[in-house]
């Protein structure tokens, strides 16, 4: 029976290390998802790769309204702040120099980290950037 135990863990280990290999950094991340309303909730990184930002502790709300016409429209405080032309394409991250979706807008490039319905979490693509979390 002590055979059979280790048996299974070393197929389930194998199999796991298997899956693991193969993730190529591409996900069936749900890029369509990105059209509407995103309410900024927080950004943490920085030098130390700890600061954390918030609405609160800044006094700044921010919003980004992205259209199906691939327009990203910026408010902060309530006021259009920017209008700009965005892309989702499939390129290398700095950082694991993987391909994962990236969003760029505005003349910056994000990595989409997660994204559905209702979260969004971008990471600037350059060291001591940020983690950009939405909520719709």
């Amino acid at each position: 029976m002590g055979k059979v135990k280790i048996l299974f863990i070393g197929v389930v280990v194998l199999f796991l290390t298997f899956c693991s290999l193969t993730n190529d950094g591409k996900n069936t991340q749900n890029v369509e998802a990105i059209v509407g309303t995103w309410n900024w909730q927080q950004s943490i990184g920085g030098i130390t790769g700890k600061d954390i930002v918030t609405p609160e502790s800044t006094g700044v709300e921010k919003k980004l309204v992205f259209n199906a016409d691939k327009k990203v429209i910026v408010f902060t405080n309530g006021l259009e702040t920017g209008s700009y032309t965005y892309k989702i394409t499939f390129g290398n991250s700095i950082f694991d120099d993987k391909e994962h979706y990236l969003l760029t807008f505005n003349e910056m490039c994000y990595v989409i980290q997660y994204i559905d319905n209702q979260h969004l979490s971008i990471q600037d693509n350059f060291p001591d950037g940020y983690v950009l979390t939405y909520t719709k």
